[in-house]
């Protein structure tokens, strides 16, 4: 696999996105101020800084599947944002709650100008949703308003939209798989269009 170049000199910090909190975080393995201390479930300890947000402009996009020297497969959405300083890292596992909204949410963007993403929870009745929050910067407005970009439509096959709903198998459980697909076909999409983009 080639090696990732972020085309400056800049730093590369890495982040996450944790599901419990439906937030970005950064992580150490070693206690530092700012940083909360993270039970794994494998027994582990590890800590990590959680943040409102990540802001630039994507410069590199791509789903990063490898086998680490572990054995454990590493699958995510990879995306880079550079602010003129830093570029920061945002991995999203493939699959996961997180990985979808951002493809939803990133699907139209203009990748010419600056963005700005977080994670956070809603709450619709008794139940908690985590979400995706996606916007130029800042600076770019109409009429004194943000300026948003255009969204993906995730209107379900059952409520008259184009994405296939979880099944239930045999066991009673809930398949993803074909939920899963639609929103990897979208992804390969995406994924081509920032490369067009690029060339």
């Amino acid at each position: 696999m080639a090696e990732i170049n972020n085309g400056t000199n800049n730093p590369i910090i890495n982040y996450g996105v944790s599901s419990k909190k439906s937030k970005i975080y950064r992580s150490s393995k070693e206690p530092q101020d700012g940083f909360e201390k993270v039970e794994l479930q494998s027994g582990g300890v590890t800590y990590h800084k959680y943040i409102n947000g990540l802001s630039g402009k994507i410069t590199y996009l791509e789903r990063d599947k490898k086998t680490l020297t572990n054995g454990n497969d590493l699958d995510n959405l990879k995306i880079f944002l550079n602010d003129g300083t830093t570029t920061q890292s945002l991995a999203l596992k493939t699959y996961s709650g997180e990985w979808k909204l951002a493809i939803k949410h990133l699907f139209y963007i203009d990748f010419s100008k600056e963005i700005e993403i977080s994670f956070y929870k809603t709450k619709k009745g008794d139940k908690t949703y985590n979400n995706c929050f996606v916007r130029y910067s800042v600076e770019e407005v109409i009429d004194e308003k943000a300026v948003y970009p255009t969204w993906l439509d995730t209107t379900t096959v059952e409520k008259g939209g184009e994405v296939p709903n979880p099944v239930k198998n045999k066991k009673g459980e809930l398949d993803w798989t074909d939920n899963d697909l639609y929103y990897l076909d979208k992804l390969e999409t995406l994924i081509k269009r920032f490369k067009e983009f690029k060339a």
